[in-house]
């Protein structure tokens, strides 16, 4: 699961839930099964640099969206590079072999691209109604889309239980969202087999 900071406001709710899932986790919080995305458009870089620290004392692994130094700076786990930002290739070569670098695409050419340039995993949205984000693809033009993909796609868009169940029966590999933090333990258990 991919849980993306919501883009403005406070993040205090986002991390107490983010401890308390972590503790039902328990021991499996290595499988880095919940990991947060740090997206915050208008934020300072200082800014960004103390949320990250606040939420990366959660003990949730921590990704950055667009920003590699501000990846770099908090020891994140990776960065989140938009589709029309830093190349796959410049950030790996700033961040090395290890870090993971995903990458929000929108269709099956975005996908393929992505995975030749050597992604980790990819974010394909909306999958369902979003406000402001276009068209939904549905659950037919997803698994159009994800069919022989050679690196994990997560579903984004309109994310909750319902909709996360029909994502991965089209085919995602993992759940992206921002406004389901609510329903934590549900999207996990439906992960489970995922795993499996």
């Amino acid at each position: 699961m991919l849980w993306i900071t919501p883009a403005e406001g406070s993040l205090a709710a986002m991390r107490q839930a983010l401890e308390r899932e972590l503790l039902a986790l328990g021991d499996d919080k290595d499988t880095r099964e919940l990991v947060v995305l740090l997206r915050r458009p208008a934020a300072s870089t200082r800014g960004l640099l103390e949320e990250g620290r606040a939420l990366s004392a959660t003990g949730a692994p921590l990704l950055v969206s667009r920003r590699v130094d501000v990846a770099l700076a908090l020891g994140a786990l990776g960065v989140h590079l938009p589709e029309r930002g830093v190349s796959v290739g410049d950030a790996r070569a700033l961040l090395g072999p290890a870090k993971w670098i995903g990458v929000s695409r929108h269709d099956r050419a975005g996908l393929t691209a992505a995975a030749a340039e050597g992604a980790d995993y990819a974010t394909l949205s909306p999958f369902a109604a979003t406000p402001g984000k276009g068209t939904p693809l549905g659950a037919a033009a997803f698994a159009r889309a994800r069919a022989g993909i050679a690196m994990p796609v997560l579903a984004l868009g309109g994310i909750d239980a319902a909709v996360g169940r029909e994502a991965l029966a089209a085919g995602a590999d993992g759940l992206a969202f921002i406004r389901a933090g609510a329903e934590l333990a549900a999207l996990r258990a439906l992960l489970q087999p995922k795993r499996a």
